[in-house]
């Protein structure tokens, strides 16, 4: 409840009409939707009210979900009649203080109004109905008898809760009848006779039961007249009553008579109402009319035209798609003719199974329609019946058979792509395929191809063998051993540990570090490296370390020969603490092409920088510098 109303994504609470009074409190709604009505309307005020608790700031909307035609509409209307009964009682009785903060506006006015028992302004509270006619509130009101208040309270029950009310009121009454002194009974067969006072007693008192049987039979009447579409009840009733209303009407009209104006002078306000509502209101605005209404007009509108020409026709082409698909055999064939007969049939069902076959391999037993809820396209297969959502997976293979086709290999997934050049050698296999197209040049340089390798920061990740993972290597060294040639080595930033005698690389090779700072990616070389064949460095700094100028005191750096190649960009080579050459070309059509370089750190017996042998090099943008030698 608390996680409702504090988090907007919870849109939704589902509550039970029988959570009243639970203490719960739902702040965070702002709607309330009941899909099932309870036959208590206050049990919906209680569950309602769990939304108009303290803290509420926003108003508050009421749906209610009814199904039409349903015994929901005969929830909701009990349920509405309560509410109004609850207002007669509670409003009209005063029983709460909205009526003394009322008197001031009305005055005497309502105090006049407020007589005992029922009136015709509180029956229509009762059902739910405005003034009809426009009639003024302020209108007065005449009390009711009480036989017309029993016949209205019998309005809001059911048929069967009334023949039970009045069976044990008769019982009751029967039984009271027994402590009644002034009605004598035979004993022991004696027969005694009664004065002429008694006599008169109990005729009247059998004229007055007579009478008030008679009311309630014609208010029964009344409100079975009353009820809305004319309901089924009726045709259920015994015979036996229905010849009792039936005899009591007729004596009734031969007492009154056929004119409409003595008709209706003998109702009383009670049955004119029913009358006027039956003849004014329930045959324009009860659901049963309108429902009979759209039924003729729909039923005079339709047309039904009936073609036999185009009956005939499709008798035709059902009898001969019967034929052909085998269904319609003809009878007493000729015994030579069967032999025949058998090879048309083998022949044609071979065939039929052909198609089958050629429709299921090219796509073409699946066709599209769209379903008639959701107006979204499937496809269906007119073979076996098969309707599904997604787009068939021959229709796919083909699709992408017909791309492959037309578009050639550029249009080869990007995934199968990297497979195929995994299987191939980085230079110069991989690095000629890539020439074909932007998707194969893709393939082959895809970021799973390159090495990693892990700094010494990263040692204590790097000593764990399960998380290394494919291409990652805790060492140059390591990774260099593993390489084929024209892989890439990627170097991140840190610190990276060469121990002597130094690497060296006779194959085609790139190391790439950090092009920005090439101080990012230090390697610390005990030894020197050996270059002898063609290659890429690119943002890194090799240097020697303090503990290692004791050790490899008189080694190059970097040694470019054997018509090595090595073209360079943005590093840097600091050799203090070394008696060697920073770096050395010797060789015939040794050297490369460097750019933005920087080498330091020659011993005044050595060189920064040494060309030799017809060595050859081009740099752009480097500096030599803090060097003793030449």
């Amino acid at each position: 409840m608390d996680r409702f109303n504090s988090d907007t994504k919870i849109f939704c609470f589902i509550l039970s009409t029988r959570s009243g009074g639970l203490g719960i409190n739902l702040t965070g709604a702002d709607t309330v939707v009941f899909y099932d009505s309870d036959w208590n309307p206050a049990m919906d005020a209680q569950a309602q009210d769990r939304a108009h608790r303290i803290g509420q700031t926003r108003e508050v909307h009421i749906y209610r979900m009814v199904t039409e035609h349903s015994i929901e509409e005969n929830i909701l209307t009990k349920a509405k009649q309560k509410r109004n009964l609850d207002f007669l009682v509670m409003d009209e009785g005063k029983f709460h203080a909205a009526s003394v903060m009322n008197n001031g506006e009305h005055g005497a006015e309502e105090d006049s109004g407020d007589e005992e028992g029922f009136t015709t302004g509180k029956l229509r509270n009762i059902f739910g109905i405005a003034n009809y006619g426009g009639e003024s509130n302020h209108e007065e009101e005449t009390a009711l008898s009480k036989d017309q208040i029993e016949s209205t309270m019998n309005m809001l029950e059911d048929e069967d809760d009334v023949k039970a009310m009045q069976s044990a009121r008769k019982e009751a009454a029967d039984e009271l009848q027994e402590f009644d002194e002034s009605i004598q009974f035979k004993q022991d067969g004696d027969e005694t006779d009664t004065t002429d006072d008694s006599i008169g007693k109990q005729d009247k008192v059998a004229k007055k039961s007579k009478q008030k049987k008679k009311k309630v039979v014609l208010d029964q009447k009344v409100i079975d007249a009353r009820q809305i579409g004319g309901d089924d009840k009726d045709s259920t009733k015994d015979d036996d009553d229905e010849k009792e209303l039936e005899k009591e009407f007729a004596n009734w009209q031969s007492k009154v008579g056929m004119d409409a104006t003595k008709i209706n002078d003998s109702l009383n306000p009670l049955e004119l109402y029913g009358l006027k509502i039956k003849e004014s209101v329930d045959p324009y605005f009860s659901p049963y009319y309108f429902a009979e209404r759209k039924k003729l007009e729909e039923a005079t509108n339709t047309t039904i035209e009936i073609d036999l020409d185009e009956i005939e026709r499709m008798k035709i082409e059902e009898e001969q798609r019967a034929f052909e698909d085998g269904d319609l055999l003809s009878t007493f064939p000729d015994p030579e003719a069967l032999p025949r007969q058998r090879q048309l049939y083998s022949r044609e069902k071979a065939r039929l199974r052909a198609e089958t076959i050629k429709r299921k391999l090219t796509g073409q037993n699946w066709i599209t329609k769209i379903d008639e809820l959701s107006k979204k396209p499937f496809y269906f297969n007119i073979d076996t019946g098969e309707a599904i959502w997604e787009k068939p997976n021959v229709l796919q293979m083909l699709e992408a058979n017909e791309a492959a086709r037309s578009g050639g290999w550029r249009i080869l997934p990007l995934k199968l792509l990297v497979s195929i050049m995994e299987c191939l050698v980085p230079f110069p296999d991989r690095n000629q395929c890539g020439a074909t197209c932007r998707r194969w040049h893709e393939a082959a340089t895809d970021i799973s191809f390159v090495k990693h390798v892990w700094p010494v920061e990263m040692g204590a990740l790097a000593m764990n063998d399960k998380k290394l993972g494919k291409n990652h290597f805790r060492t140059i060294a390591d990774a260099i051993s593993a390489a084929v040639p024209g892989d890439t080595i990627e170097l991140g930033d840190g610190h990276y540990w060469v121990q002597y005698p130094g690497l060296v690389v006779d194959i085609p090779l790139r190391i790439i570090g950090d092009e920005v700072d090439p101080s990012h990616v230090v390697v610390e070389l005990s030894g020197d490296i050996l270059w002898k064949n063609c290659g890429w460095m690119e943002g890194v700094t090799i240097r020697r370390p303090r503990i290692a100028t004791g050790i490899a005191s008189k080694s190059d750096i970097l040694r470019i020969e054997s018509g090595g190649r090595l073209d360079l960009f943005h590093c840097i080579f600091d050799n203090h603490g070394s008696f060697g050459n920073t770096v050395s070309m010797i060789g015939n059509n040794s050297g490369g092409r460097w750019k933005k370089a920087s080498i330091s750190g020659g011993d005044k017996s050595k060189s920064g920088l040494l060309l030799d042998d017809n060595a050859f090099a081009e740099f752009t943008d480097c500096e030599i510098r803090d060097n003793a030698g030449v």
